[in-house]
């Protein structure tokens, strides 16, 4: 999209690649003109606001809003905007929608990172997970330590990391389940679309993003002069893997990628690039390499927007696809043969690291 610059930015940032939902209370004696300016305000957080196929769609969709009569008169108007201001990777949801995607025991919130180990090598399998349930996001936490925290893992010369299947969700836990396997230091940055970079650091086990250690939604109201600060009761996101695992940075890695591999799993894969003796096999990613945040609206209806781009750690930015550095088919089994191939050779002979 093309971009001109005459609008300010207002970022309001309350999510990762994935906005979680909180409660949120009914629409007020304010009404649905308070309703429609409470959307568009929040809409200009979208990384697309200053282009001009913006401008066509809020002229389009403007005298909808300005003529609804109740909240749901404007949900397709604001569905239809949503992805204007943020793209591909930017949806609303209706207050149905919005519950039904936190409810207990959702296929999404069951996934753990799994292992199996290869002679040498432990492949380690990076599945997708989001859930606002803090039993769901300590399980899936505890299964990646556990993990680590092993003789076997300690002793395996190489990993592979498969994000091959994950089609995204919470990034802060897919990254902290990988950290054992990244170096200390900025792993990722993040670009909004007035220039300004944050970067997500890796100390340890822990995780932090621009300064703060990456440890729920309430950390990134207000990160860039938010819309406004959001309390999520009862969500507990652990800022560390538990247990403190060993560190096994410097094992060489591949990372096993496919067109499956969408917005949180990008995140898994920029988190590596860079990084000596690391590699990627398979084909394309998904390209939802955009960062989300959003906005609940007094109903309960959420907007998920893009906000910024995703980077690496030398600061190469991503609008789109990351091609793999080796491509090969990643479903006949070639990308995996192919990883496991790399890592051997990177492998000191006779020893697990």
């Amino acid at each position: 999209m093309r971009r001109n610059a005459r609008r300010s930015m207002t970022v309001a940032i309350v999510g990762g690649a994935m906005l979680l939902s909180i409660a949120a209370a009914p629409v007020g004696d304010s009404g649905v003109r308070a309703y429609v300016d409470r959307a568009l305000s929040g809409l200009q957080v979208g990384y697309y606001v200053d282009t001009p196929e913006w401008d066509e769609a809020l002229a389009e969709e403007l005298p909808v809003l300005r003529a609804a009569e109740v909240p749901s008169d404007t949900y397709a108007a604001l569905s239809r905007l949503s992805r204007a201001a943020g793209g591909r990777h930017s949806h609303f949801s209706t207050p149905v929608q919005t519950a039904s995607a936190t409810q207990p025991d959702a296929p999404w919130s069951r996934t753990t990172p799994t292992v199996r180990y290869d002679g040498r090598l432990g492949i380690l399998t990076i599945p997708g997970f989001s859930s606002v349930h803090a039993d769901d996001q300590d399980r899936y936490l505890r299964a990646a330590s556990e993990i680590f925290d092993s003789a076997q893992a300690r002793s395996a010369c190489g990993w592979v990391v498969d994000v091959g299947q994950n089609d995204g969700g919470s990034p802060w836990a897919m990254i902290l389940a990988a950290s054992p396997l990244l170096d200390d230091g900025t792993v990722e940055r993040f670009r909004t679309r007035d220039g300004r970079a944050s970067a997500v650091r890796v100390s340890g086990t822990s995780l932090s993003w621009d300064g703060r250690r990456w440890d729920g939604l309430p950390v990134f109201a207000g990160r860039f002069g938010a819309l406004d600060r959001l309390g999520l009761p009862g969500l507990v996101i652990a800022p560390e893997l538990p247990g403190a695992p060993t560190k096994l940075a410097g094992r060489p890695v591949a990372l096993l990628q496919s067109t499956r591999s969408a917005s949180a799993a990008e995140m898994v894969l920029l988190a590596f690039a860079g990084q000596t003796r690391t590699a990627t096999f398979g084909s394309e990613s998904a390209g939802y390499t955009t960062v989300n945040g959003g906005f609940l609206l007094p109903d309960g209806a959420q907007v998920t927007l893009s906000f910024a781009l995703m980077g690496d750690r030398d600061g190469t930015f991503f609008e789109g696809a990351i091609p793999p550095d080796h491509p090969a088919d990643p479903e006949d089994g070639s990308a995996l043969d192919a990883a496991r191939s790399w890592v051997l050779q990177q492998c000191p002979s006779g020893s697990g690291g």
